[in-house]
């Protein structure tokens, strides 16, 4: 037996005992040893995104210890540590995009031989097909192996824009996204950096992880105007929008970017943005989405994020600010849910115990 948890809606978590789940062919069982609380995972907690699926389980960023290997499985051995990319990133695997190894853009993303895949990182095991799982190596921590996820979307989202190398950079928000956003950044070359939160110690924060060259407190300065003084008036080569959401940022990156740079939008909105378009085509502004990762030029890009993290390149257990167990799960959502009282950067859940 094992325990679980279980998400009804909003507010309502509850976990459950339940039996170990069964190895499937090509499938690899793990304890659960570190899951961070996304911003995605939130969206449901706080109401702004309904799922018809109730209940259902949940955990994406995610690192464990294998404890089973289902018929076929080479190369893996029980009790190594391992990194998992997440299983709604599944592509169907027969897609045009699926053979160019963009299959975060297939339509069927998430399901495959008509199943469908997710990831339950708040519970003691899951499973997860082998071809997701990377062994870690001994210097990468369970807690940064569950990170790189966010690595890995900062290394999609640096991919698809023009060159870092020297480049002036606004990043919009000061969550764990922002944060490994702007460590991928620096690691790469970029040039002044300028992180805007709404919270003095979240920014503080970034400062401290090298996140950040200069960092922009909203409830203090106007961000559009600290971006412009910060650049001699002509903004930002490059704006990187994280925060997603209800609020109206996508307009204020377009507004602190210099004529012929680019924004970058990595948050989830869940409400329509408005933006001035006579703007935007007067300084031929470009906008583009980045949706999570998959690989860049042949290169898997949760392993580019991972090989960031083991040459130390970029300090992920600086962005973790919090550990629950899992019976705490509650608790742990809660405190990523307020962070403008509980200083939360990346709350992470242990499902076998803090220690």
């Amino acid at each position: 037996m094992m325990k679980t948890a279980y998400f009804y809606g909003g507010k309502d978590i509850r976990v459950v005992e339940e039996e170990i789940p069964v190895i499937g062919p090509d499938e690899v069982l793990f304890k659960v040893m570190s899951a961070g609380v996304c911003g995605s995972d939130l969206h449901n907690y706080r109401g702004h995104r309904i799922r018809e699926d109730v209940p259902w389980q949940q955990g994406h960023e995610l690192s464990g210890e294998i404890a089973g290997l289902g018929e076929g499985v080479k190369g893996l051995e029980i009790g190594q540590r391992i990194g998992i990319e997440a299983e709604h990133l599944l592509g169907c695997g027969d897609c045009r995009l699926c053979r160019d190894g963009q299959y975060h853009l297939c339509s069927d993303r998430g399901v495959r031989q008509g199943v469908r895949h997710s990831s339950h990182g708040f519970s003691q095991y899951d499973v997860c097909i082998a071809e997701n799982v990377t062994v870690l190596p001994d210097g990468v921590s369970f807690d940064a192996a569950a990170l790189v996820d966010c690595y890995a979307c900062a290394v999609h989202a640096m991919n698809r824009v023009p060159d870092v190398s020297g480049q002036s950079v606004a990043i919009i928000g000061a969550g764990a996204i922002a944060l490994t956003l702007g460590q991928v950044l620096k690691a790469n070359g970029a040039g002044e950096v300028i992180l805007i939160g709404t919270r003095q110690q979240s920014v503080d924060v970034a400062v401290a992880s090298g996140s950040t060259d200069v960092g922009v407190v909203t409830a203090v300065d106007d961000p559009v105007k600290a971006v412009l003084l910060a650049t001699g008036g002509e903004g930002v080569s490059m704006t990187f929008e994280t925060v997603g959401g209800q609020l109206q940022l996508v307009q204020q990156a377009v507004e602190m970017t210099r004529r012929g740079g680019v924004v970058s939008i990595l948050g989830l909105f869940t409400k329509s943005q408005t933006i001035d378009p006579a703007m935007a085509m007067e300084r031929e502004v470009t906008l583009q989405w980045s949706n999570s990762f998959s690989s860049w030029n042949g290169a898997s890009e949760f392993s580019t994020a991972l090989d960031l993290v083991e040459s130390g390149r970029v300090i992920a257990e600086s962005i973790v600010t919090h550990h629950f167990g899992l019976d705490e799960i509650s608790e742990a959502f809660a405190i990523a849910d307020d962070k403008r009282t509980s200083g939360a950067i990346r709350v992470m859940v242990r499902p076998w115990g803090v220690g």
